[in-house]
């Protein structure tokens, strides 16, 4: 049976019969004027505000004690401290966020029977559809590529636009009735210094479901070069937690896999501008587990590079993410060190089952890493002029101890930057690069990461998809061999 109204994912006939439903026609307006000099007033602005759904019901009980447990129960539902979800039968194609305002009233018809009133603030004013509108076929006129949108919702929607590269590209721009934004820059040439980008190994999952298992069959296994001497006398093995392959430590004190970095299309071999993306998961079932996962770059001396550390060193949840780089000396120096808790939580662990992407980025003596949504950056004159041979990703355990329960590794991509002998030069949005575009959250995401720092200065600040039917324009370099391929996906809201 169809539920009547449903209150953040419960439905509502279990606590009570509602006997109506009242949703005013609109929203609140407000009409801000001043005199006018000669007749009438000047109106100054006007504001629609929020909406507010009225809800009748009836709560019956056997008994006394039933009835008020009913109500204990029912004001446990409603104690939300933030809009949630809520739906009506009579409007299956749409929802509402809402929460409760004001006291519940009721009538004490009989002891066992009472009659109540409750007020939903809807402080966005709208309802959203259940389905989104989806838009996957533009025509196309040189770097431009235009979409026919039409929003059947009557107030302005705001679009997620997906972006696939399937060539470089260094400029992303966006143009409807309702303003313009942009992304990278419109004069990012390809044909600067001969220099381009190539991806020199991928073993991502975007990029094929077994790509993390040919990187463990093209793998070397136990020949890391780490930032200290470890101890490289076991094995890995793929394990397929969650339906996914991951690379995990079998047995061992620890154990390592190193891919080199094969020479690029010029020939060239080794490299000091470079780019390395990857995903770990990091979780720990016990806190007292203990482990460690590194990520490290070593040179073509067999010389340590520069690296990330994720460790577990103690009995507590607390566990280490640190930067390394050589210090020149045969030694190393931690640039930045940080903790998190190795839980299954987003709010605790960046390094979770649903999440743990990272990156490095390299040139030559400068570097930046990433950490939990920021890029830090150094200058490191100790790297300077050493030229990258092999990537390594190391698993250990720590004394014996009990080992991490996930400690995984599930994609890494290597990109060589300035690669010479061609025409092409390393762009903001490389082939195969996903740029999310996100209007509701004012977001910019690409390959997961945050990239708001892309946004031009003083363009508008993301855009709105207005009622009925219009166009988005959506432009690409100039020089742009393949266009991308995308997606405009929004919800409609209506008044």
């Amino acid at each position: 049976m169809t539920e009547i109204m449903t209150f953040n994912g419960v439905g509502m006939s279990q606590y009570f019969r509602i006997t109506d439903i009242i949703r005013p026609i609109g929203n609140k307006r407000t009409v801000s004027t001043d005199t006018s000099p000669f007749l009438g007033v000047n109106i100054q602005e006007i504001k629609i505000g929020a909406k507010e759904h009225k809800i009748k019901f009836d709560i019956k009980g056997k008994s006394e004690i039933e009835i008020e447990q009913l109500k204990h129960d029912l004001a446990g539902v409603f104690n939300v401290d933030k809009p949630v979800k809520i739906t009506y039968a009579d409007e299956p194609d749409k929802y509402y966020l809402g929460l409760p305002v004001d006291d519940i009233s009721h009538d004490n018809i009989t002891r066992w029977f009472q009659r109540s009133e409750i007020t939903l603030l809807i402080p966005d004013g709208v309802a959203h559809s259940v389905t989104d509108a989806r838009f996957e076929e533009p025509t196309w006129n040189g770097n431009k590529m235009t979409f026919k949108i039409n929003n059947e919702g009557n107030v302005d929607a705001y679009p997620i636009i997906t972006i696939k590269h399937n060539s470089e590209n260094g400029y992303i721009g966006l143009a409807s009735q309702r303003g313009a934004f942009e992304l990278g820059c419109k004069e990012e040439a390809d044909t600067e210094e001969y220099k381009k980008s190539e991806i020199l190994f991928d073993y991502t999952s975007n990029t094929g479901p077994t790509r993390i298992l040919n990187g463990f069959e093209e793998g070397k296994f136990n020949e890391a070069i780490s930032n200290v001497q470890e101890v490289l006398d076991g094995q890995l093995e793929i394990d397929n937690a969650w339906g996914r392959p991951h690379i995990h430590l079998k047995n061992g004190t620890s154990a390592s896999i190193t891919w080199d970095i094969p020479a690029d299309s010029a020939g060239e071999a080794g490299a000091l501008y470079e780019y390395i993306w990857w995903r770990q998961i990091f979780w720990a079932g016990h806190q007292s587990q203990y482990g460690f996962m590194k990520v490290v770059v070593s040179d073509e001396n067999g010389q340590f590079l520069y690296g990330t550390e994720t460790f577990k060193r103690s009995n507590s949840l607390t566990t280490e993410y640190n930067f390394m780089v050589s210090d020149g000396k045969g030694g190393y120096r931690f640039l930045d060190r940080y903790t998190f808790w190795c839980t299954h939580l987003d709010s605790q662990n960046p390094f979770n089952e649903p999440r743990g992407w990272s990156d490095i980025y390299r040139k030559d003596g400068w570097i930046q890493f990433y950490w939990n949504g920021q890029y830090k950056e150094y200058n490191i004159p100790e790297i300077k002029g050493k030229k990258s041979a092999k990537v390594s990703v190391i698993f250990g355990s720590v004394g014996g101890k009990p080992g991490v329960t996930h400690v995984y590794l599930d994609d890494i991509v290597y990109r060589k930057d300035f690669v010479t002998g061609t025409r092409d030069i390393p762009n903001r949005y490389a082939m195969g690069s996903t740029v999310v575009i996100n209007n509701e959250t004012d977001t910019v995401m690409k390959d997961n990461l945050n990239k708001n720092e892309d946004i031009v200065q003083g363009s508008h600040h993301f855009l709105s998809v207005p009622p009925g039917e219009s166009e988005l324009d959506i432009y690409f370099s100039s020089w742009i061999k393949k266009m991308p391929t995308v997606k405009v996906e929004f919800e409609k809201r209506s008044l």
